[in-house]
């Protein structure tokens, strides 16, 4: 089929729910073009042209004049470079006609529909078995791009990043293994507890003939085998001290807090160890997620401590210390909580790691009370120096 550069250049309208637009990607000489994988095109009866997306987005082009209908089936078909287009669609190369069809396809560029071939752009430390084990998650990284190249520089940073993982229950097993799955680069497994039987119901990594073994061998193992892209720090041991947080979290890029005990006072001593180290940190606490520690951000959980201890006046400091003597407790579990708090905070973690976005629970708090999470602006407390210059805090006693 040939059409003349005149239709190339016809102009036509996208509608469609409100997407944020990228930047007008430049198209170099040579530069293949493709879908994204998270849009599908449909040719609908009545000649439109409709643009499904795997986020309940869509767009749509009510009359797309055939030049365009034509460029992208062949982009569909081949993935091609916008020369090639040329060729097929006009019989020529020439510059003039391929920013006609640039032009042509730029609504779509910058929806993010049609967008550069990203193995083009692979660098020299993403083989083909990392390519192939990550290729989904590369795509999904290219979808929050702005830039071309991102998704590589996104997978690169988790690649690089060390997090700790304190607690191996049901949420910080669960947690392990996302964050393997999304390619963290390091995990150190804290927790010196042994599996049991009565938490299988929601520590469901473990098996019952694991009873009495380590959780972090058993889970350690499990991921060695699950991913050998992520390097595992074993540390089977309870965190008793904020020596023993130091120790747990040095060299962390992130802290994630699933461990429960001593009550509070852990929480107090990650909380201080983590601003003097300027380490960020997330945990769950009291049926939520966060608020997110940042260096120099306000939200933090002395700010979330302060806000309980203008609740409960000067019961506060009794209520933590009974908390803390309190050896064994019971309370009612069920596995979509675990689970819940796994998912969010893995989302959370990549975000921070990767720049790509502001965590939610960076100055807020999810709260999961199921089957409904919210989100609650959390702004710090005023009390609560967590803004101030790094590095300022004392260690706890």
């Amino acid at each position: 089929m040939t059409t003349t550069a005149t239709a190339v250049g016809a102009r036509f309208g996208v509608v469609g729910r409100s997407t944020a637009e990228r930047a007008v990607v430049e198209s170099r000489p040579g530069q293949r073009w493709q879908f994204s994988t998270q849009w599908e095109m449909l040719e609908l009866a009545d000649g439109s042209l409709f643009f499904d997306s795997t986020y309940a987005d869509h767009r749509v082009i009510s009359a797309p004049p055939e030049a365009l209908r034509f460029i992208l089936r062949i982009i569909e078909d081949s993935r091609p470079t916008l020369e090639a287009v040329a060729e097929q669609v006009v019989g020529d190369r020439t510059p003039a006609t391929v920013a006609r069809i640039e032009r042509l396809l730029s609504p779509l560029t910058k929806a993010g529909i049609v967008v550069p071939l990203r193995d083009e752009q692979r660098p020299g430390w993403a083989d083909d078995a990392l390519v192939e084990r990550f290729s989904t998650q590369i795509e999904w990284l290219g979808t929050l791009s702005a830039t071309p190249h991102g998704h590589w520089d996104y997978l690169a940073r988790l690649r690089g990043a060390s997090v700790a993982v304190i607690g191996l229950g049901g949420a910080g097993s669960l947690l392990a293994l996302a964050l393997a799955a999304a390619g963290v680069g390091r995990l150190t497994l804290v927790d010196g507890d042994t599996v049991e039987v009565s938490n299988l119901t929601r520590q469901v990594l473990y098996s019952p003939d694991q009873s009495g073994l380590s959780k972090a061998d058993c889970l350690a193992e499990r991921l060695e085998r699950f991913s050998p892209y992520t390097q595992y720090m074993i540390r089977r041991q309870y965190v008793s001290s904020p020596e023993d947080v130091r120790d747990c979290v040095e060299g962390a890029d992130f802290v994630a807090v699933c461990a429960d005990a001593p009550r509070f006072t852990l929480n107090r001593w990650i909380d201080a160890v983590c601003k003097k180290s300027a380490v960020p940190y997330l945990g769950a606490f009291a049926g939520s997620v966060g608020p997110m520690y940042r260096p120099k951000s306000p939200g933090c959980f002395s700010c979330f401590e302060q806000q309980l201890r203008d609740e409960l006046g000067g019961r506060h400091d009794m209520v933590v210390d009974a908390l803390a003597a309190k050896r064994s407790w019971r309370y009612p579990a069920f596995v979509s909580g675990p689970l819940t708090v796994a998912h969010l905070m893995t989302t959370e973690i990549v975000l921070q790691l990767t720049g790509i976005a502001q965590p939610s629970s960076a100055g807020g708090v999810m709260r999961y009370q199921h089957p409904t999470t919210v989100v609650e602006p959390f702004p710090g407390h005023p009390a609560c120096d967590c803004s101030a210059t790094a590095g300022a805090a004392g260690m706890p006693s």
